[in-house]
């Protein structure tokens, strides 16, 4: 939760005061943040491009996160992040192509932001087992800020806090917002059980609010991930899903663990989230496959110091597989294509 931290602890402690406040000062820091999922298994797509196409019917992904909601008191209160996808494998290519809509919103959208990414993936196939994939992401990012809903500290009343709040001196005339442009790019080598995968998002300098920019590779976000499957009974779909994903983005580490076991059409899970110096959160999963859907649902239960203040964070998911899994696996018409790796089928 890149930066999160410090926003959450200011902004939970002042909520004693008026409920949500976000201050000027924490907004110029907390910019820049990325945004992040706990459900690994669905959520791939946006941490590595070169997913893009890896299942090769059509495939629609949509994902909410709420997280943090007790931080104010508006139904959109907290980081909400809405994020939708398309993809799908063109066989007479070798290649994926996929699209994602992204909006990131805090405090009831005083705060958002927006992306819109076009997805490119090469598979170099060495033979119907193995396959080596290439990935490269184009994005389109705008993000504004509504500073007639801002507090300022020159609106606070040491003795009456924010109880009659007087003008500020600050100009609030106009709201801040800023597009730009920016790139993704990512590998991932995976046979039918395994995947293990590196990439790199935000590789040219971020825009920022007032019209300055972020130092070259200051915003990146080294990333890896891996994932597979180990099968009990494949026939009656019994197994274990592991997954992890790592990240890092200004020096600060992230460590986010899934382990999915299914029996049948029934997903149960439990993760981890770390920081490299403590436990931030458990996360349960369930989810329910339906021949072509999948339904997922996640709930982060924070374990420090903030969590009686945020509520924890909660996930819902979607996947749409117009063609169904079935399909998928190495049929006559996609003999020179290899098959959808079962790891993809929770």
């Amino acid at each position: 939760m890149f930066i999160k931290i410090y926003n959450i602890y200011n902004a939970a402690v002042l909520k004693k005061l008026s409920g949500l406040i976000f201050c000027l000062s924490l907004c110029d820091i907390g910019l820049s943040q990325d945004i992040h999922f706990s459900q690994l298994s669905q959520t791939q797509f946006f941490s590595n491009p070169a997913f893009a196409g890896i299942q090769f019917g059509p495939r629609i992904l949509a994902h909410y996160r709420n997280e943090y909601p007790n931080i104010g008191s508006q139904i959109n209160s907290g980081f909400n992040t809405y994020f939708v996808s398309f993809d799908q494998y063109i066989k007479d290519y070798n290649s994926g192509i996929g699209a994602q809509v992204i909006a990131d919103k805090f405090g009831d959208n005083i705060f958002s932001r927006y992306y819109v990414n076009i997805n490119y993936a090469y598979q170099a196939k060495f033979n119907e087992y193995h396959a080596l994939r290439f990935g490269l992401s184009v994005n389109i990012v705008h993000q504004q800020l509504d500073r007639s809903r801002l507090v300022f500290y020159d609106q606070i009343d040491p003795i009456n806090g924010f109880s009659q709040l007087p003008p500020t001196s600050e100009d609030i005339s106009m709201d801040l917002t800023q597009t730009g442009v920016n790139f993704n790019a990512g590998l991932v080598y995976f046979t039918n059980y395994f995947y293990a995968g590196l990439s790199a998002r935000n590789m040219l300098p971020n825009s920022r609010l007032k019209n300055t920019a972020s130092k070259q590779f200051e915003d990146i976000v080294l990333s890896s991930q891996v994932g597979g499957v180990y099968w009990f009974n494949q026939d009656k779909r019994i197994g274990l899903f592991p997954y992890f994903l790592f990240d890092r983005q200004y020096g600060y580490n992230k460590f986010v663990g899934n382990i999915l076991y299914q029996y049948e059409m029934l997903n149960v899970g439990i993760g981890l989230r770390h920081n490299a110096k403590e436990i931030e959160s458990f996360i349960f999963l369930a989810g329910f496959n339906f021949n072509k859907v999948r339904i997922s649902y996640s709930y982060d239960l924070n374990l420090n110091g903030l969590g009686s203040y945020t509520g924890g964070s909660h996930e819902i998911g979607l996947r749409i597989l117009f063609r169904g899994e079935d399909n998928s696996l190495y049929p006559n018409e996609y003999k020179n294509v290899l098959f959808c790796p079962d790891f993809m089928r929770n």
